[in-house]
Formats: C-alpha cells, structure tokens, sequence
C-alpha cells in the first residue's frame, strides 16, 4: 500500500495500531509524517489546526506543493538535511502565512520524516515582552534591584540589577548578584530605618525610604528608594523589587537651603536688635567722651570713663559684625589693590598675632583690583588671622595669597573674574560637623570668653553682600585654607579719602535735628551745641516738617533713618520740595533702608553710621554742609 492509500482508518486499526492512533491524536503537538516524496502520510487533527488545512486536501500531496512558499527556506532546507543524512533537528521558525511560531522538531524515518509542530507564539511573545522589559530596565537611570522574597531580616539575596546600579555603587552584576543588600550598608546606614522598611515588606507592604549606602570605591551616597513585594495569585510574596537613585546632591542643596534660610532668619534678627543697641551705644560712646574729656585731671574716674568709652567702642564692633553678617552693613566699595592692602597689614599683623606665629605673603604679579570696601575687607582679613592664630596655639605658618581667579558659574553664585585671598593656617583644622557650622553666628570652638563666635560670620556678611564667594577647605590635623573671591574691578583705583582731622571741626548753622528715641535725641542735641551748632530738635518727621512749613530756616537736616510714622528719607524728599537747598546728612545704626539692591549706599547719600565718635560726628558735619548749593 502506498503512502497515499494511507488512512486514518488504516493506521486505527485494531490492537496496537489503535492505541498509537488514539495517542496521536490526543497529543497537544501536531504530528505529521512525510513519505520519502515529501508526501503527506498522516497528519493528526492537531495539526490540521495548526497548518489551516485538512486532512483531505492533505493526504497523498506533497508538501512542497502544498505549501509552495516554504521551498528553499531555511526550514526546507534544514528538513531536506536530516532527511538525506538521518538524525533529527530541531529549530524555531516564524510562519507569517499561518501568522504562528513553531517549534520544530523532525526526525528521518524510513526516508521520510517524522515531524512534531508545537504553536509557541504566545511563549514566544512572553519572552520577547521580557526581553524587552530587561533591556529597558538595564538602560534606566534608577536603579533597580530585585530580590528573593526571603529571609526578610537577615536580607534575601539579589537576583537582578540594572546597570545604573553598577553606575551608581561601582559593583557589577557578578559582584551583587547572590549577595544581600546589606553589603552596601556602612557606618552610617540609620538602622532604625532599615528596621522600618524590613517591617512593612514582612508584613507585604511597600515601603519609602532614604539611607547612606556605600559605594565600592567607599564613597558616602543619599540613595532614596521605593522596596515592593511582588505576590504571587495565590497572595504569596515571591521577590522584592527595588527601585533607587542618588540623592547626594538634592540633600546637600536642600542642607544648603536650610543653613542659608537659618543665617537669613538671625541676620533679620540681628539688623533689629542692631539698631536699637546702636542708638544705646551712641548714647554712651558720646557721654564717655565727654567725661574722658572733663575728668582730664582726676585719673581714678577718667579712667573710669576712658573704660566706659572702650567697652562701647567693642559693643559698636560687635554691631558691625552683626550687620555684617546680616549684610545690612552699608558698604563703599572701591577699586582696591588688594596684595598692596595686605602688604600695608604686615607689622600690624605681625604685631597682633606674635612672634610664635610665621606669617608669608605671596601675591601674584599683575593680581587685579578688586571692587571693595577696603576697611571691610581689612576687618575681614584681621579676624581670618586672628582665627588662624588661634588654631595654632603652640605657634605655626600662617599662609596669606593673592591671585586672580576665573570662576564658572553655579546654582547659588555667579561666575566671573575674582581676586582670591586665601589665608592658610598649619593648626589643627575643623572636622565636617564643625565646618558646616562655621559661618554660623555665635557658633565657635573656643572656650567661653575668648571668642564671640562672630569673626566668620562677619566675614561671611561682607563678602557675600560684596557679590564675592567664600569657600572652606579644612581636615583635623591638616589646618585650614578660607578663600574669599572678590570682585574684581574694573575702574582706575581711588586714593582713599583722608583720616579725619584730631581737632574736631566746630561750626555756626543752624541744625534741623529729628531723632525719635528721646535719649539720643537729648544726647546728639547737646553734642551738637557743644561744637557751636545751633540746634533744633524735633522727634518726628510730621514735627519737623511742621517747622519747614512755618517759614524756618535751617543749614542742614541732620534726620535719624529709622523712625516711627515717617522714615528719615521720606522726610529728606518731603523737606526738599520746601527747601531744595538744604543739605541732609542721615545717620543710623541700622541703614538697610538706604541701601540700593547691591547692599551700597545710594548715589549721592551722606550716611553717618551709629555708633558714632564725637570727631567723627564733626566731620561729617562739615563734610554735608559743604554739600550747600550756594544761594542763586
């Protein structure tokens, strides 16, 4: 009988042909067997599903003319192999015309073949979404990392990373896979909050968290991560998924924010408590002076006063450095050769800091001129020395540069061309705790009553409000290096104006006073009387203005800033429209308000700052009233 008398009921005989033929046809795979023509001898109902044809229009034809566009393929090609030199194969092919794909397993048999088709397009369609799933999550930026589901607290091992994680840690995937998450984990890793997100998966929940990892080279790293348990149909919990990035950076800019927030917070409260304290001060400074002055003869009480005058002399300092810090501090800046100021300091340094202390100056040929408030800028480098020399008790080198600097632009400064005064000790440096803390007003590392914890915030004040940068490098042992980044200037350098006079200078007009702290208001009076000034006083603007109105006439408007109801620049522009000619001289111990959005004093702003010293009063004095415009 030929291979195309075959039929199912030939094959179903009786006996064992029988049980072959009821196996074949409840096999899940589709059986087919090709005679030594390529003819088809039997195929099972399977298969008949699988090729989209039956049995009849099968049986007897070759498959090569059945399926005419399979021939010459790379699956002809493999079936006509093992049908000519026997064996078997098997491959996985893609048939677009019975939009399936198959497994392919073919064995030669008398000739022909023995072939067995198994549809595993939806398997083949699973892997693939897998691998495409892989493949996304390996090129990720966040690193994910997935787990077996247990033991949760002695830490399942890994199964998975992503390659951000080898990005991230510096550990490959042989390096992680196997091990627990633990080996990432230092001294510094917050156990509590391991323990908390262990409690949430153990109990099937997920869980956010942010920890310190290390990394393999021991770096510290911030990672935040979101832990999930994957559950199974059956409400078992198979693997934990990790998903996590490097945080480092958002949590040193949010310490960042917090600490500038902070500093902004005290130098609020510092300009008020400021103001109020420097009128005090004024009060005492002036009354010291006066006494010093009177009690010239009798030693024990000018001594007492010369006391009284310095303690308020370093109450008016800690002011200063108050406002500075706060950057209410009015500044005048100009353009300075920095490296001749820091030569122009070295026997005053010397003579501050002691013999024990080497001191070396290094300037740059050609550094620039920066745009500075010299006599900030000297305030600022004493305290840095005065620091220095104090990490150094047992004596060291103290490290004074000057050099030009080009900084690029950040997310909290500006870039640009700097003149960078660096002051270097040899002492025993700050640890990371310390250093962070360091600009903070009242905070030091000295005993109590040898250090007021205000020298770097002072100097951290001056410059930022100068449109400088500052930086600290410092490790205990090591000493430190401070760098202040002054602007630099562009403008030919002004010669600094000249001191005031020893004598204070006495006058004739006729003086407009408005002050609103009675105190003062009685205090400066006198003062003013004393050095031959006629004198006004008013406590208020609206008074003031009153008097203007009335017809009187005064030489100069010497007008406090900071007053109740009305401020001493609203006077000034009101007092103007009645008499243009008149000079004002502002003063006040809090002169934030006559500050422009760079921290200077206004164009054309005469400031006399409080506390102020009765030869200062004077000169500034005449200084304004030379301002008269003549009478047309």
């Amino acid at each position: 009988m030929s291979g195309a008398d075959k039929s199912p009921a030939a094959i179903g005989g009786d006996g064992l042909a029988s049980q072959l033929y009821a196996s074949l046809e409840s096999m899940p795979d589709a059986f087919i067997l090709l005679d030594a023509e390529w003819r088809f001898a039997y195929l099972n109902s399977h298969a008949e599903r699988v090729l989209m044809r039956s049995r009849e229009a099968l049986l007897g034809r070759s498959m090569l003319e059945a399926f005419p566009n399979g021939v010459g393929s790379i699956a002809h090609q493999e079936l006509a192999r093992i049908k000519a030199q026997g064996g078997s194969t098997t491959f996985e092919r893609d048939f677009p015309r019975l939009k399936v794909r198959l497994e392919v397993r073919a064995f030669a048999s008398q000739g022909g073949l023995a072939i067995y088709l198994r549809d595993i397009s939806e398997r083949h369609a699973t892997n693939q979404t897998l691998r495409l799933l892989q493949s996304a999550i390996s090129r990720l930026k966040d690193v994910v990392i997935i787990t077996e589901a247990g033991p949760i607290a002695e830490g399942p091992p890994i199964v998975f990373v992503n390659e951000a994680f080898t990005e991230m840690t510096g550990y490959t995937a042989v390096e992680a896979l196997g091990k627990t998450l633990r080996f990432l984990h230092g001294p510094k890793t917050d156990p509590d909050e391991l323990m908390r997100s262990r409690d949430r998966l153990a109990r099937g929940l997920s869980a956010h968290t942010e920890i310190i990892n290390y990394t393999k080279d021991g770096r510290e790293i911030w990672v935040e991560g979101e832990l999930f348990p994957l559950i199974s149909d059956e409400g078992v919990t198979t693997h934990i998924v990790v998903v996590a990035r490097n945080v480092t950076q958002r949590r040193e800019l949010e310490a960042q924010l917090r600490q500038s927030q902070r500093l902004e917070a005290v130098g609020q409260l510092t300009g008020g408590v400021a103001h109020d304290f420097n009128n005090l001060l004024t009060v005492i400074l002036s009354n010291a002076e006066l006494l010093e002055t009177r009690l010239a003869g009798n030693d024990q009480l000018h001594m007492l006063a010369e006391m009284t005058r310095l303690a308020a002399e370093r109450g008016a300092e800690l002011t200063s450095r108050l406002l500075a810090f706060s950057r209410r501090q009015a500044l005048d800046p100009k353009s300075i050769d920095v490296a001749a100021l820091v030569r122009n300091m070295d026997q005053l340094l010397r003579r501050a800091l002691g013999g024990q202390i080497e001191i070396q100056i290094n300037a740059e040929t050609g550094a620039w001129n920066a745009l500075i408030d010299s006599l900030q800028l000297e305030s600022a480098l004493l305290n840095l020395c005065i620091n220095a020399r104090d990490a150094m008790p047992g004596g060291g080198v103290l490290s004074i540069g000057v050099q030009n600097a080009v900084l690029r632009s950040e997310a909290d400064a500006r870039g640009g061309e700097y003149v960078m005064l660096s002051v270097a000790d040899t002492g025993a440096g700050m640890d990371e705790a310390t250093r962070a803390r360091a600009f903070e007003p009242f905070f030091t590392t000295k005993e109590v009553g040898k250090g007021s914890g205000l020298g770097l915030s002072m100097v951290y004040g001056f410059v930022t409000q100068s449109k400088g940068r500052i930086a600290i490098d410092s490790e205990v042992g090591k000493g430190t290096l401070v760098k202040l980044y002054l602007p630099r200037s562009h403008e030919a350098r002004r010669e600094q104006e000249s001191e005031v006079a020893a004598a204070a200078a006495t006058g004739r007009e006729r003086v407009l006073l408005v002050e609103d702290d009675d105190l003062l208001r009685a205090q400066v009076g006198g003062e003013l009387q004393n050095l031959g000034y006629r004198v006004v006083s008013a406590q208020s603007g609206i008074e003031a203005l009153q008097m203007l109105n009335e017809g009187e006439r005064f030489d100069l408007l010497f007008t406090d800033v900071v007053m109740a109801g009305m401020s001493g620049s609203q006077l000034a522009s009101l007092a103007h429209a009645i008499a243009p000619e008149m000079p004002v001289l502002y003063t006040s111990g809090h002169p934030e308000t006559m500050m422009d959005r760079e921290g200077y004093l206004s164009p054309g702003v005469m400031l006399l700052r409080k506390p102020y010293k009765r030869r200062e009063l004077a000169a500034k004095l005449r200084e304004a009233l030379a301002a008269r415009t003549a009478p047309g």
